[in-house]
């Protein structure tokens, strides 16, 4: 399965920090890691292809990537990594990343 997205097109817009959340669980899985919307942006904008895992296909909105990823913790003293599970989608002529979920893998 290959993605739906181009990394491009997300890291483009992650460094510019056109990013978007989905909704308030998305805003407080972010609030409770401790990061800032630029960790988020700088998260995105270091994803791989090896890092993606599939996508979801929904019938009234664009699809969703989904990406594992290791990421450094923003707090952390000694290089601590966090394992994410990060779902998003391109809208606005894939301008801007529309961020459905941002939280700690759940394995």
């Amino acid at each position: 399965m290959v993605p739906i997205y181009d990394l491009n097109d997300v890291h483009a817009a992650a460094r510019q920090l056109r990013i978007e959340y989905r909704g308030r669980k998305v805003m407080r899985d972010v609030a409770n890691l401790g990061y800032e919307l630029e960790d988020v942006a700088d998260c995105l904008s270091r994803l791989s292809e090896a890092e993606f895992s599939k996508s979801h296909l929904r019938q009234a909105a664009p699809g969703d990537d989904e990406y594992i990823c290791r990421y450094p913790r923003p707090d952390s003293q000694d290089g601590e990594t966090d394992q994410l599970y990060v779902k998003f989608c391109l809208i606005d002529n894939c301008l801007v990343v529309d961020l459905g979920s941002f939280h700690l893998t759940q394995f």
